[in-house]
């Protein structure tokens, strides 16, 4: 599946920092409205905005403009191919401004929706708007845009199709192929701050027959 050490790195930090925040205090103002819109097989390497093997482990908790100073790459390298599922939802919450006006991180967690706890890393934890990376410490591109008055806003991420057992991870991964076998997943947006607050959106269902049918439209190869 291709050399992905540094993108996994980061995102073992970034979840490694939101979940103790989870534990704390959960904020009862947070955005509950997030709806599927589509779900499209795409080739990662195909996915300019996405980081690529060699990006910093910082991408995602410290500003981009902040990392290439530091002389840390943004982007990575070229990234080999690996299909994965673009997942697009709306949202009336601009949730970058809602995570810099709180302080909080902006992540996404999915997982398959008949076993939440089983030890599978389904998606990179990033959010996506026109291409753009959000998170608090990138600022509000969605700000600088104009919306009309209550329309909702179209974000995306990224979930693997098929992943190999990681046995030597801790905890170990398990294996998992939607190819082989297409599986409801549910996800979720969350995050925390350094004062012990959290949130969680409501929870998203990507329908396994929506996963599978999505699969059989990628192209061959």
């Amino acid at each position: 599946m291709g050399n992905t050490r540094g993108a996994r790195v980061s995102l073992a930090c970034l979840f490694s920092f939101i979940a103790p925040l989870l534990g704390g205090c959960i904020s009862t103002n947070v955005p509950g409205d997030l709806v599927l819109v589509s779900v499209q097989a795409v080739d990662w390497r195909d996915q300019d905005e996405m980081p690529g093997p060699g990006a910093s482990p910082l991408v995602g908790m410290v500003n981009s403009r902040t990392l290439a100073l530091m002389g840390q790459s943004v982007t990575g390298g070229p990234k080999p191919s690996r299909p994965l599922l673009k997942v697009e939802f709306t949202s009336a919450t601009n949730l970058s401004k809602f995570a810099i006006e709180n302080s909080y991180n902006l992540a996404n967690r999915a997982y398959f929706c008949d076993h939440p706890v089983k030890d599978v890393t389904l998606s990179f934890p990033y959010i996506f708007w026109r291409g753009t990376r959000l998170g608090q410490q990138e600022g509000d591109p969605i700000e600088r845009q104009v919306q009309a008055a209550r329309a909702s806003i179209t974000y995306y991420i990224f979930i693997d199709v098929a992943r190999e057992p990681r046995p030597g991870d801790r905890p170990p991964q398990e294996g998992f192929d939607l190819r082989q076998k297409a599986e409801d997943v549910c996800f979720a947006v969350g995050g925390g701050n350094e004062s012990g607050r959290g949130y969680s959106s409501n929870t998203v269902v990507i329908p396994k027959d929506v996963i599978a049918t999505a699969l059989r439209k990628a192209p061959p190869g």
